[in-house]
């Protein structure tokens, strides 16, 4: 597969009232060229994956590179120094820079002149390129402010997100300004998930993301140059905990979109399959506006499958110049759906016993309908209140416990006979595991029970 594109990449002119951490130095507008001759890099382990296609990409343009073992291992999470390194590359880092600088023993060789070249550039500040511990895993937040600083991606203060105040305040305009172009999305339940770390597969597809979208800054000579391409997909491509309600998807294209013949030929050319159940499903119609092709299906999406979107090469073409769409190939646009509710399914004991036995009980176990993880920053301890409402006093806990899909809790002592207790989960303190929506919690009224 040939990409022929051209993208601006454009430093963030440093302009700021206060001290806020790493604003891009600014540099004359560059124009990245993917490679002519690309090549598919052979990489044991993506093939089947659902980044394949972008970090096939990159590697091809060196922007990224996998393992001697001809591995790239992408779901492993990315560290810090690894994910400035990636950053780098892809605004512009050749390998060598000439600098005075000196950095702690804990610096790796091969990331001396990394750090020096995101400290020029204003992907980090000095103090954070000197603390950055670079061993640990990169997060989200952090990613998205290195990715936005490197890249010259627009601000945006005005993020909505229920997880705010755990987006340091420095952040927040990159990750507003990230969100908005689509280059990293949020989680269902409107939460970004700020400290959750990022896999390289992850990065790869923010940083590829970026580098094919279409700057603003472009002109229009350099438009009519640009090979007609997909620049966003909604849902996005490996995109978890998708909304079931959703029947609308949407192409987003990095020039103004048509159908070669009629919108009914673009029909007849998606195929949108429910993976999980091996059936086709129904488009009920479709229709472009701008750069957008929208797709309308005849039902919503269901609960906990996988979809797979194809579509065929040479039904869709750009308005002015006529050349046609590659297609989207299978692989290329997947998600899966997921009810956005994190609720239990089992309580034991189960709510409103009246017969438990006393003596016998030290455990009490709370099953959900999701795997389940503790909110980062929580103590997982603090999450859990049990309540002897016939002696007026709480019941002390020895530990509480994530087994998957379920919550541990483990008494100090047997509950003793004849009393009706009461037992609280707290709001915010669990989350999904894979999409992150966070569980509303319960109180004493919706797990009550009585000793004999």
């Amino acid at each position: 597969m040939v990409f022929a594109l051209v993208v601006s990449l454009v430093l963030a002119l440093a302009a700021s009232a206060y001290a806020d951490p790493g604003k891009g130095k600014g540099k004359e507008k560059v124009k990245f060229k993917a490679n002519g001759n690309w090549k598919a890099v052979q990489l044991a382990d993506v093939g089947s994956h659902w980044a394949e296609q972008p970090i096939q990409w990159m590697c091809a343009q060196g922007i990224l590179a996998g393992y001697p073992d001809l591995t790239f291992r992408p779901n492993v999470p990315v560290t810090k120094f690894e994910a400035i390194m990636m950053i780098s590359k892809a605004s512009g880092f050749s390998g060598s820079i000439d600098s005075e600088r000196s950095w702690s023993g804990d610096v790796p060789a091969w990331m001396e002149e990394c750090l020096n070249y995101s400290v020029d550039e204003g992907i980090l500040t000095e103090d954070e390129a000197a603390s950055l511990k670079g061993w640990v895993p990169a997060k989200r937040y952090e990613v998205a402010v290195w990715a936005a600083r490197a890249m010259g991606v627009d601000e945006d203060g005005q993020s909505s997100f229920q997880d705010l105040s755990e987006i340091p305040f420095y952040a927040r305009p990159y990750v507003g300004g990230m969100f908005k172009h689509q280059f990293m999305i949020g989680y269902p339940g409107n939460v970004f998930q700020p400290n959750k770390p990022v896999t390289r597969a992850e990065l790869s597809v923010v940083l590829y993301r970026i580098l094919l979208s279409q700057s603003p800054g472009d002109s229009e000579e350099d438009q009519s140059r640009d090979t007609l391409e997909y620049v966003r997909l909604e849902p996005a491509d490996g995109s978890d905990g998708v909304d079931p309600s959703t029947s609308r998807l949407v192409a987003r294209f990095n020039l103004e979109v048509r159908a070669v013949e009629d919108n009914e030929s673009v029909r007849d050319g998606i195929r949108v399959r429910n993976l999980t159940d091996k059936e086709d499903v129904e488009i009920d119609r479709v229709s472009f506006s701008g750069k957008e092709l929208r797709i309308d299906l005849d039902q919503s999406l269901e609960s906990d499958m996988t979809y797979r979107v194809t579509i065929a090469r040479g039904i869709i073409e750009d308005r002015e110049s006529g050349q046609t769409f590659r297609g989207i190939a299978a692989g290329d646009w997947e998600f899966s759906s997921t009810d956005s509710a994190l609720e239990i399914l089992q309580l034991t004991p189960r709510n409103g016993a009246s017969n438990i036995n006393g003596p016998g009980t030290e455990v009490l176990e709370a099953r959900f309908n999701r795997e389940i993880q503790v909110v980062a920053g929580k103590d997982l301890l603090s999450a859990i209140e049990i309540y002897n409402r016939t002696d007026r006093e709480s019941v002390e806990i020895n530990k509480v416990e994530l087994d998957q899909d379920t919550l541990l809790i483990t008494l100090e002592e047997p509950l003793v006979r004849n009393s009706t207790f009461e037992v609280t989960i707290k709001q915010n303190y669990l989350e999904d595991e894979l999409t992150g929506v966070r569980f509303e919690g319960i109180d004493g009224s919706a797990w009550k029970f009585t000793t004999r």
